[in-house]
């Protein structure tokens, strides 16, 4: 998993099982900017969010293999990264409206398909909240 760096500093990781999702949202992230990571479940996106540390975005899928997407943010909201990520959960059911109700880590919720202008919106949200940009760090 390579870690992208941009103009502002900021990352992105976005954790879905579908591959074409994830590419879907880093070509068009990326055109916007954002340096932009991908992790096919739970297990990668801890790996990297370990390697990297906060400040960090994610847009997080909540029906994965294995570990739900659920389980992972419960998993952030309990860690010492936790002040440094915000979130942008998003799933095919329209449950994720009610996940997570009242966490500080969670700036939106998406039913798939997303529309990605409110993607874009509530990234920008997500990364205003965290400062917008990353230390300087080598890749």
């Amino acid at each position: 998993m390579a870690t992208a760096r941009t103009r502002n500093g900021q990352l992105l990781l976005v954790v879905d099982d579908q591959p074409f999702f994830t590419a879907f949202l880093q070509d068009k992230l990326t055109g916007l900017g954002y340096g932009v990571v991908t992790a096919r479940d739970a297990s990668e996106a801890l790996s990297f969010i370990k390697q990297v540390g906060p400040p960090l975005v994610i847009v997080l899928d909540l029906m994965m293999p294995r570990v739900s997407g659920q389980e992972l943010l419960r998993h952030l909201a309990e860690s010492e990264h936790a002040r440094g990520i915000r979130v942008v959960l998003v799933s095919a059911s329209h449950a994720v409206q009610a996940v997570a109700a009242g966490s500080p880590l969670v700036v939106g919720r998406l039913q798939k398909p997303v529309d990605f202008g409110e993607v874009a919106r509530l990234v920008q949200l997500a990364a205003r909240d965290l400062g917008g940009t990353r230390d300087a760090r080598p890749s």
